[in-house]
């Protein structure tokens, strides 16, 4: 954890470093494979954005390799959250999104 960056005035432009992306998309059953303590800070921080600002749409998100070419996206089939995702250092044997 960077705990310089959660000190600093603009921690979310940090947290983007030196890209141009507007946008951040995280898998359901990314956040779903994290610790339930941390799905509750997580849940807890998205309602208070949804109580302070309208800023919900309808956004369509397609999946591309470090060359820019689009891919299939192998966590687009949601699979009614039973799906978890191995954390940093857990090997599995199974290929995960690196290795695509």
């Amino acid at each position: 954890m960077n705990k310089e960056l959660l000190q600093d005035n603009e921690p979310i432009h940090g947290y983007f470093e030196l890209t141009y992306a507007q946008y951040i998309a995280i898998p359901r059953s990314v956040l779903q494979s994290m610790p339930v303590e941390w799905q509750r800070r997580f849940v807890e921080c998205m309602q208070e954005l949804d109580d302070t600002i309208d800023w919900r749409q309808n956004y369509l998100v397609y999946l591309r390799d470090n060359k820019g070419r689009f891919m299939n996206d192998p966590l687009a089939d949601y699979n009614r959250g039973r799906r978890r995702i191995p954390h940093k250092g857990e090997f599995t044997g199974v290929p995960f999104l690196r290795d695509i």
